[in-house]
C-alpha cells in the first residue's frame, strides 16, 4: 500500500510533562501497534517523569509504505525533532530491534550516542535479537507470519478495555495486517535478520531489557541472552506477561523502569529487578 497523502509518517505528542526538570523519554512502539500501546504505562508512569510517543510510520492506519531509508533513522528524527532532546528511549519490539542498529552502528562508527543523539539510555521491550545466521531456518519463515498475527492480536487485546471475543480479535488482526501491507514485514524480517552481525558488545550505553516470562512473540531467551552480550546492561523478566507489559503489567513495568531510573540517577550500573 502507497503512502497516503494526508498521512504522516512520523507524528510526535507529548503524553505528560514533568513539574520540574526531571527526565524525559521517548516511547516507540511495535510493528502494526500504536502510541496507545503506551497508555496504560503513561497512567502508571513514574514520578518526575515526562513521556513523548512516536507515531511510526509502520503504525496501525498509518502512513504505510514510505520511501527506502534507513529504517533506524526514524528514530534518530524522532529524536531530534523532541523540544529539550531526549534522555532515555523506551522501545518495544519491532522498534527494538532499529534502536538498538542505530546504538550498535553508532558504537561501530567510533561515536558515542551520548553525544550524536543525545542519548543517555535506553529500555529495551520485548526484543528481538539472534547471535548467529544460522539461528534462522527457512522452515520457520511461514511461521513468523504467524507471528504477526498473533502479535496483531495481542496488541489488539492489549489495548482494550474489555475482554475480545476470539473470533473478532482474530478479524480485527487479519484487517490490521491488511492495511499495514507487506512492506513493513519485510522490512521488520531484514532487520530481525541483521541482528547476528550487529557489534552489541560495543554499546556501553546503559540498557535496561525487559521481557515477559510468556511471551510468544518474542522468545524470553533471545532478550536474556541479548543483555548478556551488551557492554552495559540489564535484565528484567516479568512473570505471568505476554509480549506487551506496559500494556498487560503497567504498574509493574513502570517500577522497572522507575529502579532503573533511579542507577542512572546515582551513577551505578544497572541492576535486575526481582
Amino acid at each position: 500500500m502507497l503512502q497516503e497523502a494526508h498521512a504522516e509518517p512520523l507524528v510526535l505528542r507529548q503524553r505528560c510533562a514533568s513539574a520540574e526538570a526531571g527526565t524525559r523519554a521517548l516511547l516507540l512502539h511495535g510493528l502494526g501497534s500504536s502510541e496507545s500501546s503506551w497508555d496504560a504505562f503513561v497512567e502508571h508512569r513514574p514520578p518526575g517523569l515526562e513521556l513523548w510517543s512516536a507515531g511510526l510510520p509502520w503504525r496501525a492506519g498509518g502512513a504505510f509504505a514510505v520511501a527506502e531509508r534507513d529504517d533506524a533513522a526514524w528514530i534518530t528524527e524522532a529524536v531530534a525533532r523532541i523540544p529539550g532532546g531526549v534522555d532515555v528511549v523506551i522501545a518495544h519490539s519491532f522498534a527494538t530491534v532499529l534502536l538498538l542498529t542505530l546504538l550498535a552502528d553508532t558504537a561501530a562508527a567510533g561515536k558515542d550516542p551520548r553525544d550524536t543523539l543525545g542519548i543517555r539510555a535506553a529500555v529495551l521491550v520485548s526484543p528481538f535479537h539472534r547471535q548467529r545466521p544460522e539461528d534462522f531456518s527457512w522452515a520457520e519463515l511461514p511461521h513468523f507470519l504467524d507471528l504477526l498475527r498473533l502479535g496483531a492480536e495481542d496488541g489488539i487485546q492489549a489495548r482494550s478495555r474489555k475482554h475480545l471475543d476470539p473470533d473478532l480479535r482474530a478479524e480485527m488482526a487479519e484487517r490490521s495486517l491488511e492495511q499495514l501491507g507487506p512492506h513493513w514485514v519485510v522490512r521488520h524480517l531484514h532487520a530481525y535478520l541483521r541482528t547476528p552481525f550487529l557489534p552489541v558488545g560495543q554499546v556501553d550505553l546503559p540498557v535496561h531489557v525487559v521481557v515477559g516470562a510468556e511471551d510468544p512473540i518474542a522468545p524470553p531467551a533471545e532478550g536474556t541472552g541479548l543483555a548478556a552480550l551488551l557492554g552495559n546492561a540489564s535484565l528484567d523478566r516479568i512473570d505471568g506477561c505476554g509480549h506487551t507489559p506496559m500494556a498487560e503489567r503497567p504498574e509493574r513495568f513502570s517500577l522497572a523502569v522507575q529502579q532503573f531510573l533511579t542507577t542512572l540517577s546515582a551513577g551505578n550500573p544497572p541492576t535486575a529487578v526481582n
